[in-house]
């Protein structure tokens, strides 16, 4: 399979979840009537369990919504199309089944995305700050990690033959797209400049340096988001911002590195070379 492995300089957001426009039912008036929701429910009386295995999984992540967040995007979206907007319902709404889960980490009530990235990901709850590895590490703590380690769903998509990827509006380094593939007790050290000198000592390798040394199956096939920057060394001007340069203190370029392991392997940072 081709290998894709784009990094631009845009940085939008975190993951993208489509809320595409699916027009509700409506009376006259614009808003749901009890008949429409009548229907909903006699309509989801019908669904019966699907038992057969999934093949593959995609999961999207809006990083940071909750129902309040639902709530607004529900209504906006609504009135764009000139309606009360409470009425509206957002695609995903739509599906079969909807369910929500709790959102904290193991030290605070408010969490940030790295251990709820991680939750999602291995399956075990974790601290605030920390990517992919176990509440009982210290943050910022490069030796409190070893061992620590939590096995990721993409890794053990990658152990059992699995094409697998990465898309993101943010940096590929950022803390939600990141706790897919590396393993740090710190969110920040996306690149090497990050990294203190205890995790250097102890050999802590940063966010972007996982990506590319992956250990398991064949690595990633796709990856596509921002943060370019921490794939390039610091005597190595940015393709695209040419007054810019990279930030790894190791003159590693990272992007050449991931190309030469891959034979049909593609680097592309802009529309022409993406459309090729």
């Amino acid at each position: 399979m081709k290998k894709v492995y784009p990094v631009t300089s845009l940085v939008t957001g975190l993951f993208v979840l489509s809320l595409a426009a699916l027009p509700p039912a409506a009376t006259a008036g614009g808003m749901r009537s009890y008949r429409d929701d009548a229907n909903g429910v006699k309509k989801s009386g019908k669904l019966r369990a699907d038992h057969r295995r999934a093949r593959n999984v995609i999961l999207f992540v809006g990083d940071g919504m909750g129902i309040s967040t639902v709530t607004a995007a529900r209504i906006l979206e609504g009135q764009l199309r000139g309606e009360n907007g409470e009425e509206n319902l957002l695609e995903f709404e739509t599906l079969p089944n909807v369910a929500l889960s709790k959102t904290y980490n193991t030290n605070q009530q408010v969490p940030d995305s790295a251990g709820t990235m991680t939750a999602m990901m291995t399956g075990e709850k974790s601290k605030a700050g920390v990517i992919s590895v176990d509440q009982t590490v210290t943050r910022g703590d490069c030796a409190s990690a070893k061992g620590h380690e939590l096995l990721t769903f993409l890794e053990e998509a990658e152990m059992v033959g699995k094409s697998t990827g990465v898309v993101t509006t943010t940096r590929l380094t950022h803390a939600t797209p990141a706790a897919t593939y590396a393993h740090v007790p710190e969110r920040n050290w996306e690149d090497d400049h990050d990294l203190p000198a205890e995790a250097v000592t102890n050999g802590c390798k940063d966010i972007a340096r996982q990506l590319i040394e992956f250990p398991y199956g064949n690595g990633l096939e796709v990856a596509m988001g921002g943060g370019r920057r921490n794939f390039l060394p610091r005597s190595e001007a940015d393709p695209e911002e040419t007054s810019k340069t990279g930030e790894r203190d190791d003159n590693r370029n990272l992007s050449k590195e991931w190309v030469s392991d891959y034979p049909n392997a593609a680097f592309v940072w802009n529309q022409a070379q993406f459309d090729a």
